[in-house]
């Protein structure tokens, strides 16, 4: 596997951190692009990138506005557009150096939710969309008080950050929590009252938008998700008739499904489906 990182310039002049991971022999079956999850990095998904470069993939990431090694406020965005102009810029980058791939979205938690924005506003072009754990609806740290809480903050106070994540709820491997915890790439504090608004507005326009979907789509969650409720994804393979969906529930798995003891089995699980849709 051959790793190299850069940057680019977004719309507003902020400096985003990416990275690739491309296959030894130097020939890639396609792209995937991966968009991480909220107060993490792109370099988190090093082990998952080398598997998918050892099946033949190309893969591409960068760190999200307001994480890792890229610029802006942490864990902060005013709109939820902000997100979507990066990621489209970043998809029209990869697609200008890898012309005539077919590229393939895998979004993890609020990385998903992203994945998501993207696809309905965006789909034509990608050879499918892949969902790791995505926050498709509000899961169950996020009670129906704090959820309007968020919404009202960030009206008057977008920047107040009223609540944070529970590392714990990550993985049922304490190396997996430790190593997050001692990341310095890591954001672990609260998250703004913008960012939750943002992601929980679009949240709710997710049901009725689905049906639009046309492309493959491969759902992965664990059933014992806390952080990103499970019923999202069921959600979603109930709505989008028009697409076809590979669903993996994996009993007993908590959030970062790429984590956990049964990693291997999950990343085989995906590893076969990018097989199928990208041929």
């Amino acid at each position: 596997m051959q790793h190299t990182d850069g940057s680019f310039t977004a719309f507003d002049g902020l400096t985003l951190h990416r990275e690739t991971w491309s296959p030894d022999e130097g020939d890639s079956n396609a792209v995937v692009i991966i968009v991480h999850g909220l107060g993490e990095h792109v370099g988190r998904y090093a082990h998952v990138a080398a598997t998918l470069t050892a099946a033949g993939f190309t893969v591409e990431g960068f760190d999200l506005r307001g994480h890792g090694k890229s610029g802006g406020k942490r864990a902060y965005v005013k709109t939820y557009d902000e997100f979507m102009r990066d990621l489209v810029q970043f998809r029209e980058l990869v697609e200008a150096e890898h012309p005539g791939e077919p590229i393939v979205l895998l979004g993890h938690s609020m990385g998903g939710n992203l994945a998501m924005g993207h696809a309905l506003r965006h789909q034509d072009g990608l050879a499918g969309l892949a969902l790791s754990g995505a926050a498709l609806t509000a899961g169950d740290d996020f009670s129906p008080i704090q959820l309007k809480i968020f919404g009202l903050l960030a009206k008057v106070a977008p920047g107040i950050r009223p609540q944070g994540l529970d590392a714990t709820s990550i993985s049922r491997d304490p190396e997996v929590v430790a190593e997050y915890e001692a990341d310095p790439l890591v954001y672990t504090g609260k998250i703004s009252a913008g960012l939750g608004a943002a992601l929980i507005g679009e949240m709710a326009t997710f049901p009725t938008r689905y049906p639009t979907l046309r492309l493959p789509i491969w759902i992965g969650h664990g059933t014992e998700d806390k952080l990103a409720a499970v019923d999202g994804s069921r959600e979603l393979e109930r709505l989008a008739t028009g697409s076809e969906i590979s669903a993996h529930y994996y009993d007993g798995l908590y959030h970062e499904i790429f984590n956990e003891p049964e990693h291997d089995r999950v990343l085989a699980d995906l590893v076969a489906w990018l097989g199928a849709v990208t041929v």
